[in-house]
């Protein structure tokens, strides 16, 4: 069986219930690979799944998705797929939601982007256009400047560390892991940082953009924020625990 997102944001929690630990979120059409059996997911509201993009696992609210067996989920996938990269868009029609950055839609047209449609054969329209003007990743990281600090947040309604570059590389169609440590140890390393580096420390990842600074989901700010790793304290802090310039090379 399989699920798809159909509200803006799904949390993924890691035990099968409200009050415990967010440890992931998905967007709006985002699909999941339900790893329950049946019975369990006729009885209970979370359900174990895993996002099929990350492969990474936890229990999301059944509510939260279209579930599809594994014929509908085939024909549904054969249309074409289009990931929003600025940080809302405004649907109307079947749906009215302010969809946030990453989230995925759905369509026939490999060009004309007017229509988009639900598993359940609904048709919806954008008031805006989802597309960012660029495809740098340093450019689109800046649009979420302010954007709050969530743990577990992957979306433009919050985000952590990690969730933030990996939303961001994203949607210009580069996977990287989903926690900090795991894209530490994904990447080649590197002597001196250039933009659309991540620098690791521990428990921590940033992107640099230049000019010695930084662009990061953090606790600090409690925000997305930009921060000069030589003129802050907090800033020469941050810098003096740097353990690892990680380069993305897809």
């Amino acid at each position: 069986m399989y699920g798809i997102v159909k509200y803006p944001v799904s949390d993924m929690r890691s035990e099968p219930k409200f009050r415990s630990e967010r440890i992931h979120q998905l967007v709006f059409g985002e699909v999941v690979l339900i790893k329950d059996e049946n019975d369990n997911i006729k009885q209970n509201d979370y359900i174990y799944a895993c996002d099929i993009r990350l492969n990474y696992c936890g229990y999301v609210n059944k509510h939260t998705l279209f579930i599809l067996d594994e014929k509908e989920y085939k024909d549904f996938s054969k249309l074409n797929e289009v990931k929003i990269s600025v940080p809302f868009c405004k649907s109307y029609g079947a749906i009215e939601y302010l969809l946030p950055f990453g989230s995925r839609l759905y369509t026939n047209s490999s060009s004309e982007y007017t229509e988009f449609y639900l598993p359940n054969g609904n048709v919806y329209k954008l008031v805006d256009t989802p597309f960012y003007k660029s495809t740098e990743p340093m450019e689109i990281a800046i649009q979420f400047l302010g954007v709050p600090y969530l743990w577990g947040g992957t979306s433009s309604y919050g985000f952590d560390c990690s969730g933030f570059v990996n939303r961001v590389y994203d949607v210009i169609d580069i996977i990287l892991p989903r926690d900090a440590n795991q894209q530490e140890k994904s990447l080649q390393s590197v002597e001196t940082p250039k933009p659309g580096d991540l620098l690791f420390m521990e428990g921590h990842v940033m992107m640099y953009i230049g000019n010695n600074k930084i662009i990061h989901a953090n606790g600090h700010d409690m925000c997305v924020n930009i921060t000069d790793l030589d003129r802050e304290n907090y800033g020469s802090y941050l810098k003096s625990k740097i353990r690892k310039i990680g380069r993305i090379t897809g």
